[in-house]
């Protein structure tokens, strides 16, 4: 039995659309970091209505004119469906990186069949199927619905979404092209073909180079059979006391970062010893005992991750590469990081939370000036590589608020508030 998935993003400007074309073209880090040792980076098939195959924008402008389509102000240009099979299927039929593999030329042809079955006849503007990578079965669709609106012809992916979901009566658009794709898989490519993990797809308003590839990992993880003999390897398996502790951590942060996938920015760090509400004492208490009590189970992660060479600092960078050897997906890794920086924040909170419960007379300790100092920042920057949270947009508090409306009114003021601190 064979599994069928999807990934959907929805690309709404010019410059996404660009990056892209620089991704297909392996002229990006990302791209280049992906291509296989023995392979020819761009290696695979490719079809657009541009001149070159690769070159999304060139294509999304000649539908344009192909089909004398205007767009609305704010609404996605197109969507980019990654169309996945398991491996296995390709590998039925021959080599998983052979252009020639009739099972990779069908995926290829299907894979824009079914994408104009729903978004109609000339909607798909370009198709990839990238056989330069370790990964393979993945054809990349980038489809540009267009729909008349007042007499003239309108680039309309939410009308072609809402025409998918009525047609499937699933709950929503993107369980509805899961559905649809995977049928289309049974009924045109092979019958034992089933539909993925039921899992909502995520929906991106911009996709990243450096999370181009987690999004990738993430599909093919979605066809992916777990190991059969995984408990019995481990049942089998003499192992010495620090490897079954070593076997220990990985397996719990394994755990973190399927919590993490599956809860996104809800995921919390697990629970400690003590709750935070079940502390007390007074000014003369010893603060530490409570406060590792109370974030044990983070702290627990934090090391672990720390040890396996994921500790915060590891991927600052944007690229995400430490951790590769025990942690093969990038996805794993992305995921991993957002949880390591997760649990700093925790700590750092539950040691200030615990000192202001136990010295409440004096002025409060703020979790930005406890360590780790740096995680809050890098929750952020991982959640928004993983398009859990827009870029650079914060709200003030109702307090900050306050005082930005105070200083204008009275600079002054702002100046002996900052000294009465």
């Amino acid at each position: 039995m064979f599994k069928a998935a999807i990934r959907v993003n929805k690309l709404s400007t010019i410059a996404q659309l660009r990056g892209a074309s620089l991704h297909a073209q392996r002229h990006d880090e990302t791209g280049k970091s992906r291509v296989r040792d023995d392979a020819e980076p761009g290696f695979g098939l490719a079809w657009s209505k541009a001149e070159n195959d690769r070159d999304y924008l060139a294509a999304f402008k000649a539908h344009k004119s192909e089909l004398g389509a205007g767009e609305r102000k704010g609404s996605p240009l197109c969507l980019q469906a990654i169309c996945v099979v398991s491996p296995e299927w390709v590998e039925k039929a021959g080599n998983l990186h052979d252009p020639d593999n009739p099972h990779n030329r069908q995926l290829f042809d299907q894979a824009k069949a079914w994408a104009e079955s729903w978004g109609g006849e000339g909607s798909v503007i370009a198709t990839r199927l990238d056989l330069d990578e370790k990964g393979g079965a993945v054809v990349d669709v980038l489809i540009s619905p267009v729909r008349e609106s007042r007499g003239k012809p309108v680039i309309s992916t939410n009308k072609a979404l809402r025409e998918v979901k009525e047609a499937t009566g699933e709950r929503n658009e993107y369980s509805a092209l899961q559905t649809s794709w995977a049928d289309w898989c049974r009924e045109n490519l092979d019958a034992e073909i089933i539909r993925g993990t039921r899992k909502e797809i995520t929906q991106r308003q911009h996709l990243s180079p450096e999370t181009y590839g987690a999004v990738m990992d993430k599909a093919r993880e979605s066809v992916r059979a777990p190991s059969q003999g995984l408990w019995e390897a481990i049942r089998d398996t003499d192992l010495s006391e620090r490897d079954t502790e070593a076997l220990s951590d990985l397996l719990m942060l394994k755990g973190e970062i399927a919590h993490h996938k599956a809860q996104g920015r809800s995921y919390e760090p697990p629970e400690g010893a003590l709750a935070l509400h079940r502390v007390g004492g007074d000014v003369h208490t010893d603060p530490w005992p409570l406060i590792n009590a109370v974030r044990s189970g983070a702290e627990r992660v934090y090391e672990a991750a720390h040890r396996f060479g994921m500790g915060l600092r590891a991927n600052m960078d944007d690229r995400y590469e430490a951790g590769r050897d025990l942690f093969p997906s990038l996805s794993d890794r992305m995921h991993l990081a957002a949880v390591v920086a997760k649990c700093g924040a925790f700590m750092a909170r539950i040691e200030a939370s615990v000192k202001n419960v136990l010295r409440s007379d004096v002025p409060q300790i703020e979790e930005r000036t406890c360590w780790p100092q740096e995680a809050g920042a890098e929750v952020e920057r991982h959640e928004r590589n993983l398009g859990l949270t827009a870029p650079a947009v914060r709200e003030e508090t109702s307090i900050e608020r306050d005082i930005d409306e105070i200083n204008r009114d009275d600079p002054e003021r702002d100046r002996g508030h900052s000294h009465g601190r």
